[in-house]
């Protein structure tokens, strides 16, 4: 059996991906009367290379940002790799997907269309000046009675590609404007598996100068956002008390609004995480929220430093 697996990359995390040069002579042994066809998609940015590849590994985005996929069922992940079944929209089609980080920020892309056609995508975060790019090239290999199809599938690669990408460019975005006004994530360095488990990875900057509201400044029983001590809460007043929640998600920082805020739980638009109401009452205990301390004092809320998120 002819061998296409690089040792070099072997020796690079524990994993072996097969050489790009190497593509299409796989594809041909294993489809007998293979047509492959090459295309090719570019997609400027401006977000940093960290960003496009976190965003690249974090899947769970997917069904809430794009409409072009459905549900999906995890089956493996671990640093370097993630195996997916996953529903193409709204249609009853499964495509398996497997995606693998085979060099710096470069991915394998890898499905399998009705068990018919092969599609090897090779993604790449690449520096473009002072700014960022996609580039995705992309293999279709069916036998050659398939070859028809090659064409429209090529068209709709380029199609998706645009679209995705013009969709994920608020997510990329945000993290800069974050990274600006001091945040941090602990996906700043992603992987595979830091990038999919569900858990607060964004790094609040400490309070510097304390700040406070009036209670009279809320409108009463309704969900408002405001900006304290430089960051945002959602604040509701309700008779005696203040519905406190975070204004950036504890997660991966997608700005949580008024609009997000459904009874006493606020949702994340990007992963879909719900996050409870905190309490605050005249004579009750403070509470910790976006990595400041919230106090009611009087008639005012009061908003203090407190010890900052480590990172992982």
């Amino acid at each position: 059996m002819a061998a296409f697996f690089d040792p070099a990359l072997a020796e690079n995390g524990g994993a072996g991906f097969i050489r790009e040069g190497k593509i299409d002579e796989a594809l041909r042994r294993l489809i007998p009367g293979a047509h492959i066809s090459k295309g090719h998609y570019s997609y400027p940015a401006r977000s940093e290379l960290r960003d496009l590849v976190w965003n690249h590994m974090d899947q769970n985005h997917r069904p809430l940002i794009h409409r072009t996929y459905g549900e999906a069922s995890r089956i493996f992940l671990d640093r370097r790799a993630s195996f997916s079944l996953t529903r193409f929209g709204g249609w009853p089609i499964v495509i398996p997907v497997f995606d693998g980080y085979f060099k710096e920020n470069g991915f394998y892309q890898v499905s399998i269309l009705f068990g018919l056609i092969a599609v090897i995508n090779v993604i790449e975060c690449n520096p473009d000046g002072n700014d960022t790019k996609m580039d995705i090239g992309w293999a279709i290999a069916s036998h050659r009675w398939l070859r028809f199809l090659h064409p429209a599938l090529s068209r709709r690669f380029v199609r998706l590609n645009e679209v995705q990408n013009r969709e994920d460019d608020p997510i990329r975005n945000r993290r800069i404007a974050l990274r600006a006004a001091g945040y941090r994530f602990k996906t700043d360095d992603p992987d595979f598996m830091n990038s999919n488990v569900i858990e607060n990875n964004t790094v609040f900057p400490p309070v510097t100068a304390p700040g406070e509201i009036a209670l009279g400044d809320l409108p009463d029983r309704s969900a408002v956002q405001v900006a304290i001590a430089g960051r945002a809460f959602i604040l509701r007043r309700d008779g005696g008390g203040v519905e406190v929640w975070p204004g950036v998600c504890p997660h991966e920082g997608a700005e949580l609004a008024a609009a997000h805020v459904t009874g006493t739980s606020v949702k994340c638009p990007w992963h879909g995480l719900q996050f409870a109401a905190r309490r605050l009452t005249s004579g009750g205990q403070a509470i910790e929220v976006c990595g400041a301390r919230l106090e009611f004092a009087a008639d005012r809320i009061l908003v203090r430093p407190s010890a900052p998120s480590p990172l992982a």
